[in-house]
């Protein structure tokens, strides 16, 4: 594989299961992927549903920290910064 493969495979998302879906804290810079669903039903889940992460929605990497945490996300024209954490609690479909 070149490293151009490479680079261009590191903008998709990371891991990648059967079905194409990954989470939001694994999706690549400047790589839209839609909205599916959450990892689990509580409290966090509800409060990421009320910013604006509900199914259906694109959202986007815009920037990600020197140590990888926080992450930020453009979504329905807002930026949004989570905690890797809680962005793992999201699951993405790639565009």
């Amino acid at each position: 594989m070149t490293p151009i493969t490479r680079r261009l495979q590191e903008r998709r998302c990371a891991r990648v299961d059967g079905d194409g879906v990954c989470t939001l804290a694994e999706l690549g810079k400047a790589c839209p992927a839609r909205i599916v669903g959450f990892t689990c039903d509580d409290v966090v889940a509800r409060r990421l549903f009320d910013l604006g992460f509900a199914p259906g929605e694109t959202a986007e990497l815009v920037r990600r920290a020197p140590l990888q945490d926080p992450l930020m996300f453009s979504i329905g024209g807002t930026e949004i910064v989570l905690r890797r954490a809680e962005a793992s609690r999201i699951l993405v479909e790639q565009s």
